[in-house]
């Protein structure tokens, strides 16, 4: 049985290992849909504002033959409130949409994360679990999940929601890109003659971390779609491993041909601004495809991630119990995506 995708933000992180995966799978067709056709090539895309329930029900007829909607957008907003409101109304608008002209809607799929326990305010109760009660809010997860629940009684469809932590891939036009992050922030040093030094505090480089790459989260997410077992259920989803920076970073450094320095907890956002000039030589001399740096990294996005000190930890039991068994060594995992990057002239 063929089954359609429809990928909401298949430009980013998530969105486009998902599309690329069911791009490649000869049972699944994929729809990519966002403001901008950013998503890979080989993919069907509609250009049209999620926020915009009018320019939506314009592309009513291409939507005719959806049976899965995979939320992998995020709306942006000037807080939290309006960032919740905006991303309850983008799930609104794609599920009026696909009620009105989707009839054969099987499962509903929304990428959320470990902000719901309230991992980015200080510590919480670890390893996560699903029965753990939400964060405080407000948050976008907590206004979706709400949403969708309610709206889901009495209709033939179902839900599922994921919860990574820190997902690792590559996206076109975000800097919130832990990985490409690195890179870039490693090119620039080493052009400036510096070590790579790690970017964060002390605690941070020690404490466990753990990590979700978008490949797994992908084939999560098509499992979740077609598994009787996952219908209305939420479930924490990463890598399976912990792992502490301070083991990872040596490798790192090799890896770009650097010596290691001890965490540098300087705000990468007030330092490295300095050093952007070196990009314009570092892409003429590589080859590399983008010399815009707002496209690839945002230094603030990173000073949140280093600037944790409390242990980050999901638990996989309820994934493991429902029949999700794969996993991802995250060191492996860390050197095989930094390398990618350079294959495809995105990093040197």
């Amino acid at each position: 049985m063929t089954r359609t995708g429809l990928v909401l933000g298949d430009g980013g992180v998530v969105g486009r290992s998902l599309a690329l995966q069911m791009r490649d799978r000869p049972d699944w067709q994929v729809i990519g849909l966002s403001r901008r056709d950013r998503g890979p090539a080989g993919i069907r895309h509609i250009a049209a504002d999620m926020l915009d329930p009018v320019a939506l029900r314009r592309h009513g007829g291409t939507l005719r033959a959806v049976t899965h909607l995979f939320v992998a957008a995020k709306a942006p907003a000037a807080d939290a409130t309006g960032e919740a409101e905006a991303n309850r109304d983008l799930l609104a608008n794609a599920l009026d949409v696909l009620e009105s002209h989707a009839p054969g809607l099987r499962r509903v799929l929304l990428v959320h994360g470990t902000k719901w326990y309230g991992c980015h305010l200080g510590p919480y109760p670890v390893p996560a679990r699903e029965s753990d009660p939400r964060g405080p809010g407000p948050l976008f997860y907590f206004d979706q999940h709400d949403l969708l629940v309610a709206r889901q009684a009495g209709r033939p469809w179902t839900w599922a929601t994921l919860r990574p932590h820190t997902v690792w891939g590559y996206s076109q036009g975000t800097g919130n890109n832990l990985v490409t992050l690195i890179a870039v922030y490693a090119a620039l040093l080493k052009a400036a003659g510096l070590p790579l030094a790690f970017p964060g505090s002390e605690a941070n480089y020690r404490k466990r971390s753990q990590a979700t790459t978008a490949d797994l989260l992908g084939r999560g997410l098509l499992w979740a779609a077609e598994a009787p077992v996952c219908a209305n259920v939420d479930l924490n989803l990463t890598n399976g491993d912990s792992f502490r920076w301070c083991d990872l970073w040596p490798a790192v450094a090799a890896f770009f041909g650097m010596a290691p320095a001890p965490p540098d907890p300087r705000p990468l956002a007030a330092r490295m601004p300095a050093l952007e000039h070196h990009w314009g030589a570092i892409c003429d001399r590589h080859g590399l495809a983008e010399r815009n740096l707002a496209e690839l990294v945002s230094w603030r996005y990173g000073d949140g991630l280093f600037g944790v000190t409390w242990d980050d930890l999901s638990a996989m039991e309820q994934a493991r119990s429902c029949g999700f068994m794969e996993a991802e060594d995250s060191a492996a995992a860390l050197l095989r995506l930094l390398s990618e990057l350079r294959r495809d002239r995105i990093v040197p």
